[in-house]
């Protein structure tokens, strides 16, 4: 008595998803990781304009010198980073957010003139104000939207 089995199998269909699964993956990562430079760009301007630095905590108020400054131009006093403009202007999306690796951004400033000017307030000034980083607060947040985009960009897909 013989018996005679014969399967059939979809291995190159599964195969070929899998394939597909893997471009539409990466590709999918690397949008995420710009749009989450994006979204940390926005929430350091808006930390920033808020008079608080990145760990949530309010900048050291200016000198009364630069205070007296301010008045005499009819600034405003408040604590904010703000003058001209020219270094949060120069933190902008479209020009700060590169990608540099698989699956890496990184923010900065477009601007070396304020870049310098950064770098004088975030860690060479006498009273530094931090205010280009992030927290782990921060982090959830950003982790939190950049799950979520990824989850309905590959439900898009089909695979």
């Amino acid at each position: 008595m013989a018996v005679t089995l014969k399967i059939t199998s979809n291995q190159k269909q599964v195969s070929q998803k899998l394939k597909k699964f893997q471009s539409v993956l990466s590709r999918v990562i690397d949008k995420g990781v710009k749009q989450a430079g994006f979204q940390l760009v926005d929430i350091i301007r808006t930390k920033t304009q808020k008079g608080i630095d990145f760990r949530d905590r309010p900048f050291a108020p200016y000198s009364q010198g630069y205070l007296k400054k301010l008045n005499r131009e009819g600034k405003s006093t408040n604590v904010d980073l703000f003058y001209t403009g020219r270094m949060l202007g120069s933190l902008t999306p479209s020009g700060s957010v590169k990608k540099t690796g698989k699956h890496k951004v990184s923010v900065n400033f477009t601007n070396s003139q304020m870049r310098q000017r950064a770098v004088f307030n975030q860690v060479l000034g006498k009273t530094k104000r931090e205010f280009f980083g992030f927290n782990n607060r921060t982090e959830k947040i950003i982790s939190k939207q950049f799950n979520r985009f990824v989850e309905k960009e590959l439900r898009k897909f089909r695979i």
